[in-house]
């Protein structure tokens, strides 16, 4: 960039350079790719918002690169699929009166288009045994908790523990993450009527003193804890 002038706005993942971008009627931050070199782009800002006389577009041209700004070099729609009107202001400030700076993309579509980009984390040795830990809990219960779960294995321990149970039990499993928790269900190995047992007799216990209180909060065996399992 020329010196003090600031260029496109992007972002990095992995080795892709991706333009943060507005789509026309929306508030959502997009992203674009960059163009493939043997393949005519578009420029990041069209030339009515780097030319003609007026404060806005005056301002502009003090803080930016122009000449960067007008490269061809990006692909014509976003990475859902959108045509793209103009980049979003970034440290040079806002490129219009209508839109606030942004440094991050907010459309979920392009949020997980970007982040298949990253390289793929490497598997922890956890995986495996925490995995079958938790289809032998859900053979047996038929739903598990597992907690502490690193964010970058989630994704990989899902589809271990959805394979696992589908091999050993012919049934399919959902899995549900909240935070760090993941979830895991499998209706056929249920026992419905076990469970409605269990919570009518806590519903007596309270309400009609049918039994006394446990003096303590009973162990909970569906649960599976991530660290519990520190291979070293």
């Amino acid at each position: 960039m020329r010196d003090g002038l600031h260029g496109p706005n992007v972002i990095t993942a992995g080795e892709a350079v991706l333009l943060l971008v507005a789509v026309a009627g929306g508030e959502a931050v997009h992203l674009a790719r960059r163009q493939g070199p043997l393949e005519q782009g578009r420029s990041a800002v069209p030339d009515h918002y780097l030319t003609g006389g007026d404060s806005e577009r005056e301002a502009v041209q003090r803080r930016y690169d122009v000449e960067a700004l007008r490269e061809p070099i990006w692909e014509h729609t976003t990475m859902c699929g959108r045509v793209w009107a103009l980049m979003v202001g970034g440290d040079g400030g806002t490129l219009s009166r209508y839109r606030e700076p942004a440094f991050a993309p907010t459309c979920r579509r392009c949020l997980t288009l970007m982040d298949r980009l990253f390289p793929a984390p490497a598997v922890d040795r956890r995986v495996p045994v925490v995995a079958q830990v938790v289809c032998d809990v859900v053979r047996e219960h038929g739903h598990a908790e597992v907690r502490q779960v690193p964010g970058d294995q989630l994704a990989v321990l899902r589809k271990e523990i959805r394979s696992l149970i589908r091999q050993q039990t012919g049934h399919h499993a959902q899995t549900l993450v909240h935070g760090d928790l993941l979830l895991v269900v499998c209706d056929p190995l249920r026992d419905a009527e076990a469970e409605m047992q269990a919570a009518a007799e806590a519903v007596g216990a309270v309400l009609f003193g049918d039994q006394p209180l446990p003096a303590a909060r009973p162990g909970r065996p569906w649960v599976v804890t991530w660290t519990a399992w520190d291979l070293g």
